[in-house]
């Protein structure tokens, strides 16, 4: 069960956790961040593979589970899923919306900013031709994103054959309504962990707690619940993606909060083949007894992170750190650490890279609609590394690939570093 958060450890939360640029904006509240003016096209020149792609967005309610993240007795726990898939080459429809439902946010949240942004995806496209079993991936968002915060990534994934299937955590996802006219209200429940009564730990002693009592299973059961309801639609005669999906070829990937909860999801559900996590650093509910990073991983992992996240040393020599630096620097080098020591316990293939230039935000849609420092890398530059590494990775694991150059190192980004580890090598 998920437990409420003082505003003491909210804050703490916050401090000991802010290496993640999306933790600390997430605490400090995102429907107000502002958008720069974004050209209605901005997804027009993003690159992509050999199909055109169609999205729909439906609510999917999970009847058997009462909404711990409420305190309404009987409210079933919803969530808003957004489906990408390759689309028939004869559609010619216009192109849709970036937020198909902007009304289930409120008014002062940042989408509301990008009314007049089109996707390359065909509103309810039909399916593309053929009778192709098409490999499956769960697309998980960043804390207090929508569903549809890596677009950039869900289309381009989509039109290389695969289906996409982005899932809107409530509790994590700045939701207030849902398209059944039901209102919603996190009531204080979190996959944070309240600390003992009374302590003040320090950075290091609050996150090594938070990592070990972090409950990331009602997001886990979201996961479980599409996927349930994926196996009885794929069967449907009226469902327009009626035997088109490959659910034994299922594959997991987010971004931040996203990104760590595919690594816990892939030791949790069985159906999940392969995980990418996209600079999810943190590991709130990963280090308990059940924990991925406590026990390994048993599917094989792409882990991509920013270089800044990871870089332990002093940025610049010769220069005096106070303690709070100190004490951030422990925290960094910390988690770290574990994340190594999970990948010596993990007994499949792995891969553990960097892409210098990029932010947290890198990972999402954000960099396209927002003004980035000059010094930092341009977003289609970033979307391009992220994607190709991304989908060679699937492509390996999901459909039996040998043509990996980026992962066999044959071919190079002088932006990314990437170690691996073949699973038969421990």
């Amino acid at each position: 069960m998920m437990r409420a958060v003082t505003k003491y450890s909210g804050l703490i939360i916050a401090m000991c956790l802010g290496i993640g640029a999306g933790l600390v904006s997430a605490m400090e509240g995102e429907a107000s961040r502002k958008t720069r003016n974004v050209p209605v096209d901005i997804f027009a020149d993003q690159a992509r593979g050999p199909y055109r792609t169609g999205t729909f967005e439906v609510l999917w309610v999970n009847e058997a589970l009462d909404d711990p993240s409420t305190t309404a007795v009987g409210d079933s726990r919803k969530v808003m899923v957004q489906l990408w898939y390759p689309a028939s080459s004869s559609v010619q429809q216009d192109h849709a919306p970036y937020a198909i439902s902007p009304q289930l946010y409120g008014e002062s949240h940042w989408v509301h900013q990008l009314g007049g942004v089109r996707t390359r995806s065909v509103l309810n496209a039909p399916v593309v031709e053929g009778r192709e079993r098409l490999p499956v991936l769960i697309y998980n968002h960043g804390a207090m994103h929508p569903h549809f915060s890596g677009t950039f990534q869900t289309e381009f994934l989509a039109s290389h054959g695969y289906v996409v299937v982005a899932i809107g955590h409530p509790g994590a996802n700045e939701i207030e309504r849902f398209p059944d006219g039901k209102s919603y209200r996190n009531d204080g429940m979190t996959y944070w962990a309240e600390p003992p009564t009374g302590e003040r730990p320090a950075r290091r002693e609050l996150a090594e707690y938070l990592w070990a009592h972090g409950d990331l299973s009602l997001f886990i059961g979201d996961i479980r619940f599409v996927l349930d309801r994926l196996a009885a639609l794929d069967i449907d005669p009226e469902w327009r993606l009626r035997h088109r999906l490959a659910l034994d070829r299922v594959g997991s990937l987010g971004w931040s909060l996203g990104g760590f909860l595919s690594l816990q999801a892939g030791r949790d559900e069985p159906r999940i083949k392969a995980v990418a996590n996209l600079d999810g650093l943190n590991l709130l509910g990963l280090m308990g007894p059940r924990g991925v990073a406590t026990l390994g991983s048993e599917r094989p992992m792409l882990l991509m992170f920013a270089d800044r996240w990871t870089e332990v040393s002093p940025p610049y020599p010769g220069v005096e750190l106070s303690a709070d630096i100190v004490e951030r620097m422990e925290l960094r080098a910390a988690l770290v650490a574990h994340y190594w020591r999970m990948l010596r316990r993990s007994t499949a293939d792995w891969y553990y890279m960097s892409i210098a230039g990029v932010d947290h935000a890198h990972f999402s849609d954000r960099t396209l609609f927002e003004t980035i420092p000059e010094d930092r890398m341009s977003p289609r530059q970033a979307h391009d590394i992220i994607n190709r590494f991304t989908l060679e990775f699937f492509e390996k694991y999901l459909r039996g690939s040998t043509q990996t150059p980026l992962l066999d190192g044959e071919e190079v980004f002088a932006e990314a570093g990437l170690f691996k580890m073949k699973g038969d090598a421990k």
